[in-house]
């Protein structure tokens, strides 16, 4: 199976995302809602950019020596909110100029969150001496379609790892179930197998908290009977696809479902009923 290597140079972030390939965001999309995700796919529907994403792609830049982070970003005038003529004098001068302004917390934020990566030894060495960005593309073997993936941080062939931002490190189990980190794992480890030939890489998500003082950073691998859920999972929504693909029916019709009450409530009912 050929899988097409891209380098960071080849494909902006843009391109990447309107390749018409299938990802893991897209693929949890689906799963939620396969209309959503075909006018997602096929350009209906673009999702609003959040100050989250915007703060986690900034990160990523900063993280990336090959960004050129320092040039194409400045820090904006400290204390100033962005209504202040402080800060529209700035902007000004950034649409002129070409660079992106950031906010002096973010700044301040990116940078404490930089540090702390570094600092963990385990995260330093995962950065370190790796491509970063680096995008691979196949056909999907369960129909007419492609499938794609993007690695923040690759040492061929021995490890990927991936960057998160987080509200709290310890909590983080409960963003893997949430956002589907499980089945970025396991298409990731799948599409990148078949680009060299070889067994399923070791996959590490690099967490970094986005909480003042410490922002404590954590290297979090899943372990193997949660990575083989998150295969299950990608490959039923693959297969699924290739279907939808076929038949042209992306609607959100699904069978009816019985939802069970609610512990508290089982509980309440028992109380009330003894």
């Amino acid at each position: 199976m050929t899988v097409r290597i891209i380098s960071p140079s080849e494909e902006t972030n843009a391109q990447y995302h309107a390749s018409g390939a299938w990802g893991s965001s897209l693929i949890s999309t689906f799963l939620k809602s396969p209309q959503l995700a075909h006018m997602m796919l096929t350009h209906q529907y673009r999702p609003p950019e959040t100050p989250s994403m915007k703060f986690g792609t900034r990160f990523h830049a900063l993280l990336d020596p090959g960004s050129r982070f320092s040039e194409l970003h400045r820090c904006g005038p400290e204390d100033a909110d962005k209504r202040s003529k402080a800060w529209k004098e700035a902007e000004a001068t950034a649409i002129t100029e070409g660079f992106d302004l950031v906010s002096f917390d973010d700044w301040t934020m990116l940078h404490a969150m930089r540090e702390s990566v570094m600092a963990n030894p385990i995260a330093r060495s995962l950065i370190e001496g790796a491509e970063q960005e680096v995008g691979f593309r196949m056909d999907a073997p369960q129909g007419l379609f492609q499938v794609q993936c993007r690695a923040d941080i690759l040492h061929r062939w021995s490890h990927m790892a991936d960057l998160k931002t987080t509200g709290d490190v310890d909590d983080f189990g409960s963003s893997v179930a949430t956002f589907g980190y499980h089945r970025q794992s396991a298409i990731y480890r799948w599409i990148v197998s078949h680009a060299y030939g070889g067994e399923l890489l070791p996959f590490s998500f690099i967490v970094v908290e986005k909480a003042a003082p410490l922002y404590r950073c954590r290297v979090v691998d899943l372990d193997e009977e949660y990575l083989a859920i998150g295969w299950q999972e990608v490959e039923a929504a693959l297969t699924e696809i290739g279907q939808r693909n076929a038949s042209g029916d992306w609607s959100d019709h699904r069978d009816a479902e019985l939802i069970a009450a609610p512990a508290w409530l089982v509980k309440q009912r028992m109380s009330a009923a003894a």
